[in-house]
């Protein structure tokens, strides 16, 4: 059993912890994958053009072939830009809504009942009841609980007691619905 009492955490938000909230989930399965994926299309082709000199005239001599080493091209360097504007778009983000979003550098209270979490802000109240929640996840410094699956509530580990975050991953562990 949880308990039956109601534990109250108030926090007030900071850039970084929306840094946090707004970094995907790794999967690094996944990025091995495809990694491993491409190298093998790679490598077969690099294989077919040292074994076949035909191809490899074909390969430079074709306007096909050229417009698609250009299309692979032009997608692996707009990738690897993503890749590197990544950490100042995950900066942006954050500044951006914590400067448009009214309330949001004040302080955030969250109650742990029984049979919801509860949330009160400068603007705001609500309840849910913990089977409804639609899921949660969890980084180093952050607790993040999600009502929907475009709605989200952060909890900054710092200054909240381990017992409690205890008590809140105890509540989320019940009822949590992974998103895939």
């Amino acid at each position: 059993m949880l308990g039956h009492m109601q534990e109250t955490v108030t926090v007030t938000l900071n850039e970084d912890d929306f840094v946090e909230t707004y970094r995907p989930d790794p999967r690094p399965r996944r990025l091995s994958r495809l990694l491993l994926l491409a190298l093998a299309m790679a490598a077969l082709l690099l294989a077919l053009l040292v074994q076949y000199p035909t191809a490899q005239a074909a390969l430079v001599t074709s306007p096909l072939s050229m417009g698609l080493i250009g299309a692979v091209t032009l997608v692996a360097v707009l990738v690897v830009t993503l890749l590197l504007a990544a950490p100042f778009l995950r900066r942006r983000a954050p500044r951006n809504t914590l400067a448009t979003h009214p309330g949001m550098r004040d302080p955030i209270t969250y109650s742990l009942g029984p049979e919801c979490f509860a949330v009160r802000t400068t603007y705001t109240e609500a309840n849910y009841p913990w089977t409804e929640l639609w899921d949660w996840r969890e980084s180093e410094s952050v607790l993040i609980v999600l009502p929907s699956p475009r709605n989200f509530y952060v909890i900054p580990k710092r200054g909240v007691a381990p017992i409690i975050l205890d008590r809140l991953r105890g509540h989320l562990s019940l009822v949590r619905r992974r998103i895939f």
